[in-house]
């Protein structure tokens, strides 16, 4: 080999080395600044949720009634940001809305809680202060509990007792507004199977919040819930009340009622003529039989 070409080679090959070496030193300067812009960012948003979970504490103490020490609001905290790193800051709001209560029995119980919490959250503070009650129902009955608790607070587990679980789910869905006055007439019933009779036709009718407007609730406080009583609002919620607004419904309705009396009227005359009829025929023989004489 000449010596221009070996000399060419040699730039070539030193080059190429410095030009490798100097691509690597690039690359290695360009992924140190993605780091150190990530590490940044991390670090910026970890303040930040710090920051969102003192409001919080804040925020549920206030709720709760409860001041804190030093020493448990750190405690709470670093708590607090477990259960966000595992469940979303969703948790949050769940926490400031529903008190420390939340918090703590998220901590008892865990994923379960949250999963509930963050379905219903109208109930979260419900579920948070009778945990022990209305997991065991949730877990039984569904969301349809939680949903009802949310509409009625503090009574879903009572209603649960006195009307099982296709009670709370009927009227989750359909008629919640009624359930005061539904365990009011329940605590006055005379029976448990009048109390069950009383839920079966005020779920069975056209429409249940008309039933219990047709029950008489002065004379139930005063003397009780009777099956006369539930059977008399059954049939007005069915029949009467409809038939208000639509005078055909009204006029089958009346004509339905009334035809047992009726026919006892037309037995009655006709056992009441029978005597007449018979008299008046011998009457006729007797006079046809002096007129042929």
């Amino acid at each position: 080999m000449t010596e221009p070409v070996a000399d060419a080679a040699y730039i070539l090959q030193t080059s190429s080395y410095h030009g490798g070496k100097m691509m690597s030193m690039f690359r290695n300067l360009v992924m140190m600044m993605i780091f150190s812009v990530a590490v940044s960012v991390h670090a910026a948003g970890a303040k930040l949720l710090t920051k969102s979970v003192e409001e919080t504490l804040e925020f549920a103490a206030k709720r709760s009634g409860r001041p804190l020490a030093e020493g448990t609001k750190i405690t709470l905290g670093r708590e607090m940001l477990k259960i966000t790193a595992k469940h979303g800051d969703d948790v949050l709001p769940l926490i400031r809305n529903g008190g420390l209560e939340v918090l703590e029995q998220g901590i008892r119980h865990g994923d379960e809680f949250w999963k509930l919490c963050k379905a219903v959250p109208e109930a979260s503070r419900s579920l948070a202060l009778h945990s022990d009650e209305l997991l065991p129902l949730a877990k039984r009955i569904g969301l349809d509990v939680l949903h009802l608790e949310s509409k009625a607070p503090g009574l879903a587990v009572r209603f649960a007792q006195e009307f099982g679980d296709d009670g709370v789910r009927f009227v989750a869905r359909r008629t919640p507004q009624d359930v005061p006055q539904l365990l009011g007439y329940a605590a006055k019933a005379d029976s448990p199977a009048t109390k069950a009779l009383f839920f079966e036709k005020y779920s069975g009718s056209k429409n249940p919040s008309a039933f219990l407007k047709a029950l008489d609730w002065k004379t139930i406080m005063a003397g009780g819930l009777t099956t006369a009583a539930i059977m008399s609002a059954y049939k007005i919620s069915n029949g009467i009340e409809e038939g208000l607004k639509d005078p055909e419904a009204a006029k089958d309705v009346m004509n339905t009622t009334l035809s047992p009396l009726r026919y006892g009227l037309y037995a009655l005359l006709a056992i009441l003529l029978i005597p007449l009829g018979i008299r008046s025929i011998r009457s006729c023989i007797a006079s046809f039989g002096r007129k042929r004489q």
